[in-house]
């Protein structure tokens, strides 16, 4: 009888571990008390990387630039759309931008817009480098791949960043300039040199005018640097202050403008002015007004980069990033100073005439 009742004990027992372990169904209970076996082949399999799945239509790629007004930027928009020209309908383009530098608060519109679009992936020369940040934010964070050109953002949230070293690339300025008053015979002790700028809170422009300035002060210690004139982008304003420095200063020799604009407004000045030689004069960026001022001396040089280039990298860049490819997060552009001596060389001829 013992025996019996023992018996009975244990399969109550048994009953009721395995209702525990298994919930409703005693099946489900013996298959998750199988230890789980996985072949090397299995193992293998599941460590490669996932594939993006394939698209089914052309990507969109929005790309924003920071002036459309500006020849330069819309060299960028050449590049860009050349990427896409070559893709055999791979990718759409679609361009926007500001009408000027000074748009920071349309720009970012822009940005805000073309995000609720949900594009693919986003290219952008941002012309602040703490307004568009949260936008940027937002999209990598949405998936959305994000290519900074030029002006670098206050974030780390970027898929990548392509630009020129400003700094450096200025400096290469006012190192030839040195040589120049030089070969000219022009003593910079005690002189002056003055610095145009386009706009005060771009970090850009910042770069590129400390980069000159302090190249020339390091080469000429005794130099004057006169104070900084900005004119808000503006061709006309940028004239009107050279006029008012060479007027103020008999012994002006250089000046350094931090785009192609305000080059434009001090060749005309120079031009006008009678000055060509006598001060030299270097800006940064190209467009049709600088180039013929090489021609004439009105201009001494100008420091080119490569925004063609730009523009199709960034658009093969967020098209690499979108297919699962390893992405440089951030990479370093060339720039060439041009002058009268080199401007027909083929290699400089592409860059200030890119697409043609």
């Amino acid at each position: 009888m013992k025996k019996r009742i023992l018996a009975m004990m244990m399969a109550v027992t048994m009953a009721g571990t395995l209702t525990a372990c298994g919930g409703s169904s005693s099946t489900k209970s013996t298959e998750a008390a199988q230890p789980a076996t996985t072949t090397k082949a299995e193992a293998a399999e599941s460590e490669k990387p996932v594939e993006p799945e394939a698209k089914s239509g052309p990507y969109k790629i929005t790309v924003i630039i920071k002036a459309t007004d500006s020849s330069y930027w819309q060299t960028v928009l050449l590049g860009a759309q050349a990427a896409a020209a070559e893709s055999n309908g791979e990718i759409e383009v679609t361009t926007a931008g500001p009408a000027s530098e000074t748009g920071i608060d349309e720009q970012v519109t822009i940005l805000e817009n073309a995000i609720s679009s949900k594009p693919d992936g986003i290219v952008i020369a941002s012309i602040s480098s703490e307004a568009t940040v949260p936008a940027v934010e937002e999209a990598v964070a949405a998936g959305i791949p994000v290519v900074t050109v030029d002006n670098k953002l206050a974030t780390d949230a970027y898929t990548q960043h392509l630009a020129t070293d400003h700094y450096a690339a200025a400096s290469t300025a006012a190192e030839k300039m040195v040589e120049q008053w030089k070969e000219a015979g022009i003593d910079p002790s005690g002189k002056k040199v003055a610095v145009i700028s386009a706009d005060s809170g771009s970090a850009v422009n910042q770069a590129r005018c400390e980069g000159f300035a302090d190249k020339v002060k390091e080469l000429v210690p005794d130099i004057t640097m006169i104070e900084t004139q900005y004119c808000d982008n503006d061709i006309a304003k940028a004239q009107d202050a050279v006029d008012n420095l060479i007027l103020a200063n008999q012994d002006l020799i250089g000046i350094f403008g931090d785009n192609n604009h305000m080059g434009d407004g001090i060749a005309n000045s120079i031009a006008q002015n009678e000055k060509s030689g006598s001060i030299l004069a270097y800006a940064f960026d190209s467009d049709d007004t600088e180039i013929e001022a090489i021609k004439s001396g009105a201009l001494t040089g100008i420091v080119v980069q490569d925004p063609y280039g730009m523009g199709y990298e960034g658009v093969r860049s967020v098209i690499a990033s979108l297919k699962g490819k390893s992405v440089e997060h951030d990479v370093v552009a060339a720039t060439t100073l041009v002058t009268k001596d080199n401007l027909d060389v083929p290699e400089v001829q592409k860059l200030l005439y890119p697409g043609k």
